[in-house]
């Protein structure tokens, strides 16, 4: 094997790891969270303070596992986000969209399926943004979605 090669593999393996480092941290944090319900529930717990403070410092695991963006008129875009349900997200979910400050929110619905959140919504831009397609528009959301701590899951 040349130098190039065993780089590559070595490069391959330490993404593999940092990827298998945050599921973990992820998952353990999950527990935990449900740890500090389930002694809050019971409550078993000596000292509220500190398990409110455990738990807030917990990450939320946010997926988004599908996103579908269409031009319904001319100004007019109808959104599909599906993602992880878990304690928060619907939170960030509508937190995204009222960040999407270029836009006039028409309607929204959030629905659950299985273990998923099923955000769709309507937006028409502002007359103040000329130049917003749908290529633009899919950038935007994906940056708002990404500023509010969402990762984006990708089918290999």
């Amino acid at each position: 094997m040349d130098k190039a090669s065993i780089i590559g593999d070595a490069v391959l393996y330490v993404q593999e790891m940092q990827m298998q480092a945050k599921k973990l941290k992820t998952e353990i944090a999950g527990l935990e969270a449900s740890l500090v319900r389930t002694e809050r529930y019971q409550g078993s717990n000596k000292n509220p303070r500190k398990t409110r403070i455990a738990y807030d410092n917990n990450p939320i695991c946010k997926k988004i596992v599908q996103m579908d963006v269409f031009q319904v008129e001319e100004r007019g875009f109808y959104v599909r986000l599906v993602c992880n349900k878990a304690e928060g997200v619907a939170v960030s979910l509508y937190r995204t969209i009222e960040s999407l400050t270029s836009f006039n929110i028409q309607s929204s619905n959030l629905t659950t399926a299985s273990e998923r959140f099923i955000l769709t919504f309507t937006i028409n831009v502002k007359e103040n943004e000329k130049d917003m397609n749908l290529p633009n528009l899919k950038l935007w959301i994906t940056g708002a979605l990404l500023n509010q701590g969402f990762e984006f899951l990708t089918s290999t």
